[in-house]
């Protein structure tokens, strides 16, 4: 039994240390990697996407693929010349048996030589170190045998996307199509190259920074209006750009009722990181007292409050006007104003008393924000479902939200599905705001996901870098903007992209 332990301990040891290859398939740079597993499986990981994962194999061997990079030149030649994308196939399917082979042989070698070790340690006995050699030997093949039997292509049918992957599955091609055609696989793979290379092309367009692991992430979200799809993408992209906040510029409900507020802020708890809330003109204080009750939401009305290493003032909206038939928009201007007035002088005296000033103020109307233009440098607003950013002045830059609940149920009124806007902010240590990455995720039944990075210069003011857009059936586009010389903004990669001036909808 000690043998037995000892070999099992060892090879799964130095299969976890040694157990990975880096290797070109295609044009694509991977590495590829073997780890213990209790269930078996691969995923293909593709940062920042996401990941897709399939239970092609039981036993216990997982299967990790990660797409580190691509080489560009030939990426350019395979996307202009079809002929040769085509030529490519057959090396391309080559490459993957080559690729597979050589990790199925450096993580058996890695795993006998972590028991040999281990044995040779614990044994202090050549006898009892080779027959835990031997006993590794025999659990490295039989996993591998066990992995062989149990290899299932139907798998191919039933991915599991994760990341931003759960609404662009088209990137890579349509897997069920790829099992029920199962003998046109090399064709297929052709669309595969074809889509991925283009993402990468288009991804590695965006420029790229050393990450700083100090750097404050925080996604700005507005307008949810009780779409339960919200917490969805807010989850999943939260997860993917590793926010350390989510801030809500108000407009949770629709109704601003109880029965709404209670069932729908409950999914704030789900979150795991704080979230900072400003009632919009459809909250009411049934809604502000139901996302206090969750242990990681912060509720504000004119206060300031310290969040996420940042300094934080916000004040809700000063009117409750659920049912638009019965609102005056230029009187609520008015009253949004006064309300903007009264977060400038909290502002104020939080800035004298502690002789700095805040590093973001939220409001929900942007009618409130104009008296907070030298309060501070950022200010966060939604309510008109549009996305937009402005410099009020020199040191005051506006930014306001699109719907992040596509616009809920009136979204579905029109022709066109609106779609779910948020946006990750990237902010030094010191609260300064270096760059944020828009993102616009398509509504219902469509899979188009866009991004784009926007980078703050030295003077203050914003300038396109690049944006990504990719598309249900493939298609990826990029355009570019050359950033100016002499600034050197850091931010940390999760990589980004957005869209384009969204169509107005009925604010909020």
């Amino acid at each position: 039994m000690a043998v037995f332990l000892v070999a099992l301990v060892g090879a799964t040891v130095g299969m976890q240390l040694g157990g990975r290859a880096e290797v070109e398939i295609g044009p694509f740079q991977m590495q590829l990697t073997a780890q213990p597993s209790l269930h078996g499986g691969s995923q293909l990981r593709i940062p920042p996407l996401g990941a897709i994962s399939i239970q092609d194999h039981a036993g216990p061997i997982r299967l990790v693929a990660r797409v580190d990079g691509l080489n560009e030149s030939e990426t350019r030649e395979l996307i202009a010349d079809p002929a040769r994308i085509e030529e490519a196939t057959d090396l391309t399917t080559g490459d993957v048996k080559s690729a597979v082979t050589t990790l199925a042989l450096r993580a058996g070698g890695a795993g006998l030589l972590g028991a040999l070790l281990l044995g040779a340690i614990a044994f202090r006995d050549v006898r009892r170190t080779l027959l835990t050699g031997g006993v590794a030997l025999a659990l490295l093949g039989g996993s591998g045998g066990i992995a062989a039997a149990t290899l299932n292509p139907a798998s191919l049918s039933q991915p599991r996307y994760e990341g931003l992957l759960t609404n662009v599955p088209a990137l890579i091609g349509d897997a069920r199509s790829i099992y029920d055609n199962y003998g046109h696989y090399q064709s297929q793979l052709v669309g595969i190259l074809t889509n991925m290379s283009k993402v990468y092309e288009a991804v590695s367009s965006l420029p790229t920074y050393q990450p700083d692991p100090r750097t404050i992430r925080v996604m700005h979200v507005s307008d949810l209006h009780n779409n339960p799809t919200s917490w969805r993408v807010i989850s999943t992209i939260g997860n993917q750009f590793q926010v350390n906040a989510v801030f809500d510029t108000g407009d949770l409900t629709d109704w601003g009722s109880a029965a709404e507020a209670n069932l729908y802020a409950s999914n704030i708890t789900a979150l795991k990181v704080p979230y900072v809330f400003i009632r919009g003109n459809h909250d009411s204080e049934d809604v502000a007292r139901a996302v206090a009750a969750n242990k990681n939401a912060v509720v504000l009305d004119d206060q300031v409050r310290e969040v996420a290493g940042l300094i934080v003032a916000g004040v809700g909206s000063s009117r409750f006007t659920p049912d638009k038939t019965t609102g005056d928009d230029n009187a609520g201007k008015r009253v949004e104003a006064e309300a903007g007035d009264e977060l400038s002088q909290t502002v104020l005296r939080y800035n004298r008393e502690n002789d700095k000033s805040v590093d973001v103020m939220m409001v929900h109307e942007p009618a409130a924000a104009d008296p907070l233009k030298d309060r501070g440098p950022l200010i966060l607003a939604g309510h008109t479902h549009e996305r937009k950013v402005e410099a009020l002045d020199k040191d005051t830059l506006l930014m306001i939200e699109g719907s992040t609940g596509a616009a809920g149920l009136r979204g579905l009124q029109g022709d066109t599905p609106k779609s779910f806007e948020m946006t990750v902010l990237y902010f030094a240590q010191d609260g300064t705001l270096k760059a944020y990455d828009e993102i616009t995720v398509s509504g219902s039944g469509q899979s188009q996901v866009e991004l784009r990075r926007v980078i703050i210069g030295e003077s203050n003011g914003a300038f396109p870098s690049a944006t990504v857009s990719a598309t249900p059936s493939g298609t990826v586009t990029t355009s570019t903007s050359p950033t100016p010389a002499n600034t050197q903004p850091v931010i940390p990669s999760p990589t980004p992209t957005s869209s384009p001036t969204p169509t107005p909808t009925p604010t909020g």
